[in-house]
């Protein structure tokens, strides 16, 4: 469990899978994650692993990675704030990627279990999510059909 402090709760207020949560809500969400430091080179969690836990990029770069052909092909590159894990929450499915930190980073780790142990705060996160998926869909099929 994490301490609770002010630059935190900004932190997380400005988490766009977060928008719609009070300021109580927020102090149970802080009180609920983990901190994960990972050093230049580890990996937040490996392509194929369970994914029962999602995450909130703190500091650091990280990049997020597809396996192509014989390597790596980077997807994104996650900046503070950024979200990364959530889908595997929705489906249950194996992680679709890999997210490696490209030099010291923290990332907040939120279980599944301990998201949902507060329904106030699940039906938020679930429906930002949904929402993230959305726009990320209409991106891609912005990007898939322009002429």
């Amino acid at each position: 469990m994490l301490t609770i402090d002010e630059g935190m709760l900004r932190v997380l207020g400005s988490v766009s899978l977060f928008t719609g949560l009070d300021r109580v809500h927020l102090i149970w969400l802080l009180s609920a994650a983990e901190r994960v430091n990972c050093k230049q080179d580890d990996l937040f969690f490996d392509e194929g692993d369970a994914g029962d836990k999602f995450f909130v990029f703190i500091k650091g770069a990280s990049a997020v990675e597809k396996r192509s052909g014989d390597g790596w092909s980077k997807i994104v590159d996650l900046r503070p704030g950024d979200t990364f894990g959530e889908m595997a929450i929705i489906d249950g499915a194996p992680r679709s990627a890999r997210v490696r930190a490209m030099s010291d980073s923290i990332a907040l780790c939120l279980p599944q279990r301990r998201l949902e142990a507060s329904p106030e705060v699940a039906a938020v996160v679930y429906r930002n999510i949904a929402r993230m998926q959305a726009a990320r869909v209409r991106d891609a099929n912005e990007k898939l059909f322009a002429k």
